[in-house]
């Protein structure tokens, strides 16, 4: 018998093939990461010059107070006040333009925040006194700050408000995270009764939107023109909805919903623990190309050996042998198509790509069966099969919440589709193997 003319012969020369082939499918496996790392990279660079994830406070009143430490001595401290309300309004606008960096785009957002915040002092500071916590507090020497995560992002920020002074806003390195702050007017009087700050800022930023919880209570109301808003980190919103392509949010915050209290002394409360309590919307990408190409190589060792076991039970069934070498190239075919698919996605997207590279293919192993069965009704027939492979391989690319259960329907469908039409086969005679009694 020559190599390769017996069925199982020939069947355990496909598997060799088939194994072979998984060699450069791990490779791509590789370079799928490579480049998705490389992806990472360059969002970091834009948002190192257009600015990052933002985290965003309301006011807060910073006012110098003396202490009496453990030693007697009176300790220069700032003391941290929180407002009784605060209102939080914001626009997010992702700017049409994408930012470029080589192949990859990077979606960045414009936001407009506008803050209304209440504050009355008088009575924490009454408490704060008769606790004999501090000695003097100094209003004023009083500043309005804003948490600010990245002011790379910084456009514009603004105040209004009876205590506000000319000065304008000033990085402040005091606080313990990233943040802005403007002197208050000396005559302020922040004592003499509720007092009202209107803010208005413009950031820049990739990612994601946060906001601080910086008041007894807070509410905040955010929209934006992104399709695909998450809510993973922090409290989610009351209210949500999403509809042509736009998002809106609002939540409401209370002081019990949040570590730390609604005033503190500087080194009593950690980034960490205000970060803890941040609460927004994240630009989710839906299964963005990356995660499909890699979804799609994961999936590329099932299909090309779905694919051989197809051409193994048709040359079985219509008698046209096909040779070793010829499992081997096709073999190449199909493992070149996830590189193709990769290559393409990057400049025309990956659906686009996708029909590219699948119809290239199945046009080239049409191609080369109706060469090999000497029949170009097979060959349209080969093509027609691995059409339907490959738009089920694309359904479970693209399905988030169902590619698993797509998988598994279509792979024991397969599976019954060869058993069916192999079921009165003669294995013993195709292998030429005795019978056993």
């Amino acid at each position: 018998m020559k190599i390769g003319s017996g069925a199982l012969t020939k069947a355990l020369m496909v598997l060799l093939v088939a194994l072979v082939v998984l060699i450069p499918v791990a490779m791509l496996r590789d370079l799928v990461r490579e480049r998705s790392a490389l992806r990472d990279q360059a969002y970091e660079s834009v948002a190192r010059g257009w600015g990052g994830r933002q985290l965003v406070g309301g006011p807060i009143l910073v006012i110098p107070a003396t202490m009496t430490g453990a030693d007697g001595k009176a300790h220069w401290i700032e003391w941290y006040v929180m407002p009784d309300s605060l209102t939080l309004e914001s626009a997010l606008n992702v700017q049409d333009e994408r930012r470029k960096l080589g192949v990859y785009e990077v979606p960045v957002y414009r936001s407009t925040l506008r803050a209304t915040a209440t504050f009355d002092v008088a009575p924490k500071m009454a408490a704060l006194l008769q606790g004999a916590k501090a000695s003097t507090v100094q209003l004023d020497r009083a500043r309005l700050l804003l948490p600010i995560s990245d002011l790379r992002g910084v456009r514009d920020v603004r105040a209004t408000g009876a205590a506000i002074g000319t000065a304008s806003f000033e990085p402040d390195r005091t606080f313990v995270m990233s943040a802005v702050s403007a002197p208050l007017r000396a005559d302020a009087a922040l004592d003499s009764g509720p007092q009202q700050f209107d803010v208005t800022l413009e950031v820049a930023g990739t990612y994601s939107l946060a906001f601080l919880p910086t008041a007894r209570s807070t509410h905040v109301s955010l929209s934006g023109n992104w399709a695909d808003p998450g809510y993973a980190r922090g409290l989610l919103p009351f209210e949500r909805t999403v509809k042509d392509g736009r998002f809106s949010a609002r939540w409401q915050v209370l002081d019990l919903n949040r570590t730390f209290g609604n005033n503190w002394f500087g080194g009593q409360v950690s980034a960490a623990s205000l970060q803890d309590s941040a609460f927004g919307v994240d630009l989710v990408q839906t299964v963005d190309l990356y995660q499909r190409a890699e979804r799609s190589v994961k999936y590329a060792g099932l299909f090309i050996a779905l694919s051989l076991l197809t051409l193994f039970v048709w040359e079985h069934l219509a008698r046209k042998p096909l040779h070793p070498i010829q499992y081997g190239l096709m073999g190449l075919a199909l493992s070149v198509f996830y590189l193709l698919l990769l290559a393409l996605a990057e400049h025309v997207g990956f659906n686009l790509a996708y029909i590219i590279a699948a119809v290239a293919l199945c046009g080239l192993l049409g191609l080369y069966l109706s060469g090999a069965f000497d029949s170009a009704r097979s060959g349209a027939g080969a093509s027609a099969v691995f059409a339907s492979v490959y738009a089920l391989l694309y359904l479970l690319v693209t399905s988030e919440d169902y590619s698993l259960l797509v998988g598994a329907v279509a792979v024991f469908a397969l599976l019954a589709i060869a058993m069916v039409l192999t079921r009165k086969v003669d294995w013993y005679q195709a292998t030429a193997l005795p019978r056993t009694e």
